[in-house]
């Protein structure tokens, strides 16, 4: 039986024009598939398998904010970890901002980086919704202007 693995392993690796797959790292692309699983999880959660999951693991909260309890299956920890990816390259939508906080959230759309980098720390400002003018239609410039240097 090993040897029928490590063929197929062969297979999976070996060029394209070869007869392979054309898998240059593996590592990456099983990790690629289980964050493709925990997007599954949150955009069809009426799904038999995401109602199971949700009954078992996670009834209270969302795959991303889930944890694997001690007795949880290997494959439960597996797609927390592909959660986990999944959250270092989502970003908040901003709505009202109530519910982002602004130094501990990916909310900034750019590469690199998706939180602030360059920040003061204003007393009271946490969340994204206490950079808003008192109307909640922009930013106030004045709050931004004091946190963030100009380039943010």
């Amino acid at each position: 039986e090993k040897k029928v693995h490590w063929i197929a392993w062969d297979k999976m690796c070996t060029r394209k024009h070869e007869g392979g797959l054309g898998f240059r790292d593996p590592e990456a692309f099983n990790q690629a598939l289980l964050a493709k699983q925990a997007w599954r999880i949150l955009h069809v959660p009426s799904s038999l398998c995401v109602r199971v999951l949700m009954a078992r693991y996670f009834p209270d909260s969302s795959i991303l904010s889930a944890t694997c309890p001690g007795g949880g299956s290997y494959t439960f920890r597996n797609i927390i970890h592909g959660g986990n990816l999944l959250l270092d390259g989502l970003i908040r939508r901003i709505g009202y901002g109530s519910k982002i906080m602004i130094h501990q959230d990916n909310w900034i759309p750019r590469k690199g980086s998706l939180m602030p980098l360059g920040q003061n720390y204003i007393q009271g400002i946490n969340q994204i919704s206490d950079l808003l003018n008192s109307h909640g239609t922009g930013w106030d410039r004045i709050k931004v202007q004091e946190m963030f240097p100009p380039d943010e």
